[in-house]
């Protein structure tokens, strides 16, 4: 017992207050994420949507993540990442309200498109400032505090909002817009008075220097880094579907009630949060990333053949519990992948085109899913070959990743 109390006190230790207030506006933010989860549902159910205008318009909010996420990295690095996550955590919130007021298709679609875009300029942005704020030693470790809070969040959310979505689908869209705001009000009280660009870094006794991209040049010419990327698409395009298609799958085939799949969905964020630290701070120094990055899509095409092969409950939670390691095992070292490879000039552009790639696999991963399931008469049929693509993709992935080449950051070779 002493031994894993130990192993929790190290791995939450050396990060700043900073960062640990970065980690808190994330975790107010993300406790209001109850539209994304139940968005597909409520087209279908409560809107009558189609699967394919279901799919369209959850493609309208990765097509508006991307702009969002491109031109939130273009903008840190001109305005500063304060200015950014006030801007988009605002807007967001007031996105999300006008919302609840559409119900038409096209109303839906650009609505969902533009509160996209302006929500998630946050993401590069907030990146940045983690890294501002972090030990360059500690780098990984404040990204996974930061995945924390969100996991956090994102377990407290899904949770609340099958019991608000058995009340009135509405009120998730209001409950998101509240947290934005207060996620909001809180960064400007904060870090008041420190408004510009963020401090640059200073070196850690013993770090590595970074030779990463010396002259700020773009991500777009950066040829290994534009195939990372690619990866990343192809696993967030089989990760999404945990927002995607398995709750179609949950409600369509096992006929769980909203409140049910808001747990199901609960239970990754919780394994996230349980797990995460320990689990970087004890792989950080042993393994290199794109290992680490290579087991995560392993364990992710593990996890979705074992919904075919393992039917019911056990299969579901097997599944759960598999796609929440390989969010462990891939997300932190992914986006310290990204950060040191960026280099102190342009960093805000290689995080604002990995957040990218998530925005892209936004638009991909509801069209793969919904297309699949809908090009076959018997949805459990189109279920299960659905599963076996999202395995072959992800382990595809894995391979892939193992060929990509190092990048020399702060503290060791990534």
């Amino acid at each position: 017992m002493r031994k894993i109390r130990a192993l929790y006190t190290d791995a939450f230790s050396g990060l700043t207050r900073d960062a640990w207030v970065l980690a808190t506006i994330m975790f107010v933010n993300r406790s209001g994420t109850m539209v994304l989860p139940f968005l597909s549902l409520y087209l279908t159910q409560a809107l009558h949507f189609s699967l394919e205008d279901t799919g369209w318009v959850m493609a309208a909010f990765g097509a508006g993540s991307l702009v969002g996420s491109l031109s939130g990295g273009w903008l840190t690095d001109k305005l500063g990442s304060y200015w950014v996550q006030v801007m988009a955590l605002t807007g967001g919130g007031l996105g999300f309200f006008a919302l609840s007021f559409l119900t038409s298709f096209w109303g839906l679609f650009l609505g969902v498109f533009a509160t996209a875009a302006i929500a998630d300029t946050l993401r590069p942005a907030n990146g940045a400032a983690v890294y501002a704020f972090s030990p360059p030693d500690k780098v990984t470790k404040a990204f996974s505090l930061n995945r924390m809070a969100v996991n956090l969040g994102f377990t407290v959310g899904p949770a609340l909002a099958g019991a608000i979505a058995l009340w009135s689908y509405q009120g998730l869209f209001y409950a998101d817009a509240v947290t934005c705001l207060v996620a909001a009000g809180f960064l400007a009280y904060y870090f008041r008075g420190r408004r510009g660009s963020y401090a640059p870094k200073v070196p850690h006794p013993g770090s590595v220097p970074s030779t990463a991209n010396p002259s700020g040049k773009s991500p777009w010419s950066d040829g290994p880094f534009l195939g990372f990327v690619l990866l990343v698409l192809v696993y967030a395009t089989v990760f999404f579907q945990l927002i995607g298609a398995l709750p179609l799958f949950y409600r369509t085939v096992h006929h769980w009630s909203e409140d049910q799949i808001g747990w199901i969905i609960a239970f990754n964020g919780l394994v996230v949060v349980l797990f995460e630290m320990v689990t970087v701070q004890w792989l950080g120094d042993r393994f290199a990333p794109r290992k680490v990055i290579a087991a995560g899509c392993a364990v992710l095409a593990v996890g979705f053949w074992a919904l075919p092969l393992i039917p019911g409950l056990t299969g579901m939670l097997l599944n759960m519990a598999l796609l929440s390691f390989s969010e462990i095992l891939a997300m932190p070292f992914m986006v310290t992948y990204a950060t040191k490879r960026g280099g102190d000039q342009a960093r805000g552009r290689y995080l604002g085109m990995y957040a990218g790639a998530y925005s892209a696999a936004h638009i991909v991963a509801p069209l793969l899913g919904t297309r699949t399931v809908a090009a076959f008469s018997n949805p459990e049929t189109g279920f299960v070959v659905l599963w076996v693509v999202c395995g072959v993709l992800a382990a595809g992935a894995a391979f892939a990743f193992t060929r990509l080449p190092a990048v020399v950051g702060v503290n060791r070779a990534a």
